[in-house]
């Protein structure tokens, strides 16, 4: 177990709690059965990083033993023991204090998240920081504002080199006993992750009943395009994301489709959730914003061209999309939305746009991306950082609140976490928030595949309304190859 009780001794008296850990080795093919186990678990959550300096770690969460969760407005905070209700709560004041009370050390050696906040803000979040804005759409799927696990006990996968630590928060206070006894509830985790690697699960089954059917028709999607079109020709706003939503029909449990995304797309963030009925899987590209100790860095993705398996076709693509003046422009606009954002939260003259408008390719489409870094100021915590830049300005527009009141006006749904983010606070002031895209979630039978298209000036909206679909290829394709097709008077394969 690691760090020794020496070293924690010289920093126990600035801290409250500190990570401890043991490692062991791990082989693919043993992390590939944890993850396996994870299907069993009512309540749970997988999350591996994306392409960048915090991605090389998975973290899974087993049993979680405190989750907190709020929909308009109310919070409830439940453990082992009971479930606490807060009505009218400020989830930023809340959240912010629970990472404060557990505040803990970076220690050397350990992964970036070391325990605190994971889970997922919806795109409705925006409300509790934004007061003049308001989301009065219906809720069929009783999709959370906010969903999280608050865990003091974890495993890490360092995939770089197959090694796991197990990781726990102990008190300071009684520094030596709590160390004693973590020494034991390692061996216990250690026993809990052999017995599941031991076994041999079988992928569980998912099987699709019917077929995709979008909200908006090409007709309805083309009128809110034109909406959205006058709204920029008057001066409001310079561009907005409009979405549309795909509802399937799924039984079984989603993790034959994450399985299957990871496949596709490797270098994404990929999530599996489950809480209270409620489960989410994701294979995002981009990232929100991470931060590593001051430094903050965020990656904007603007700009989409359609890959296939024709290498000569993607080229021409991949060329039309650098050459393009309105890619270009949106994706610019959205870079400068990018800086802004990180503005609020950052030190004078440290904001930097490191690379700009290159292409990141994935399965199914390539991307215009940048990278924007910065200095945070000191004093800004995980909550000042995400309520800067959520939600993210190219699955929002420009301006920002402008464009989230239009699309409030177009779209008559709620987005949930698509347009949101997920991932982790951790307690040790690190943060890594993937964008909600290319993901599905459900609750009972009712899957949501959830993209959109950004509009501006020129846009042509069959163009746009193709955009949606091209998005969703990558959870579709996924989902065909990894579910059973059935009607509801039959299952075929």
């Amino acid at each position: 177990m690691f760090p020794e009780i020496d070293e924690l001794k010289k920093i126990a008296s600035s801290y409250n709690f500190v990570p401890v850990a043991k490692r062991l080795s791990l082989t693919k093919d043993e992390e590939e059965q944890l993850l396996l186990s994870l299907a069993h678990d009512k309540d749970t959550v997988y999350f591996s990083g994306g392409n960048h300096a915090l991605g090389n770690y998975s973290y899974f969460v087993i049993q979680p033993t405190r989750s907190i969760t709020v929909l308009d407005g109310v919070l409830i905070d439940s453990d082992k023991q009971r479930d606490k209700i807060i009505k009218d709560v400020n989830p930023h004041n809340y959240l912010e204090k629970v990472l404060k009370e557990h505040e803990q050390p970076v220690i050397s050696g350990l992964p970036p998240f070391t325990g605190g906040l994971i889970g997922y803000f919806s795109y409705e979040y925006t409300k509790y920081y934004q007061k003049h804005i308001n989301f009065q759409h219906a809720n069929p799927d009783n999709i959370q504002d906010i969903g999280l696990f608050c865990c003091d006990k974890l495993i890490a996968y360092n995939r770089d080199k197959s090694e796991v630590s197990l990781i726990i928060s102990i008190a300071t206070e009684n520094l030596e006993a709590n160390y004693k006894r973590a020494k034991e509830e390692l061996e216990e985790l250690k026993t809990r992750v052999f017995a599941r690697i031991s076994k041999t699960y079988e992928m569980p089954q998912l099987k699709m009943i019917g077929d995709f059917q979008m909200y908006f028709n090409e007709a309805e999607y083309s009128n809110k395009v034109q909406i959205a079109k006058e709204h920029i020709t008057v001066g409001d706003i310079f561009q907005l994301i409009m979405s549309n939503p795909q509802k399937v029909n799924l039984t079984g449990d989603l993790l034959p489709l994450l399985k299957q995304l990871m496949v596709d797309e490797p270098h994404a963030y990929h999530f599996y959730f489950k809480q209270k009925g409620f489960a989410a899987v994701a294979a995002s590209p981009e990232t929100l914003i991470t931060r590593k100790g001051q430094e903050l860095a965020s990656y904007p993705l603007a700009g989409t061209r359609k890959l296939t398996d024709d290498s000569a076709k993607n080229q021409k693509n991949c060329a039309e999309l650098l050459g393009s003046a309105k890619e270009l422009a949106e994706h610019n606009m959205l870079v400068d939305l990018g800086r802004n954002d990180l503005g609020q939260i950052s030190k004078f003259g440290t904001i930097r746009v490191t690379k700009h408008a290159f292409l990141e390719k994935f399965s199914t489409v390539v991307h215009l991306a940048s990278v924007i870094k910065s200095q945070a100021l000191p004093e800004k915590g995980a909550l000042d950082v995400l309520d800067a830049v959520f939600p993210a300005g190219t699955l929002s527009g420009a301006p920002k609140v402008k464009a989230i009141q239009i699309i409030n006006e177009l779209e008559h749904f709620k987005r949930g976490i698509y347009g949101g983010c997920f991932g982790y606070m951790s307690f040790s002031g690190a943060l890594d928030m993937a964008i909600g895209i290319r993901l599905l979630h459900r609750n009972g039978q009712n899957g949501i595949l959830h993209t959109g298209a950004g509009i501006v000036a020129d846009s042509i909206a069959k163009n746009e309304y193709q955009e949606c679909l091209n998005k969703s290829r990558s959870v579709r394709n996924a989902l065909a190859k990894s579910s059973l097709r059935g009607e509801k008077n039959g299952i075929t394969n």
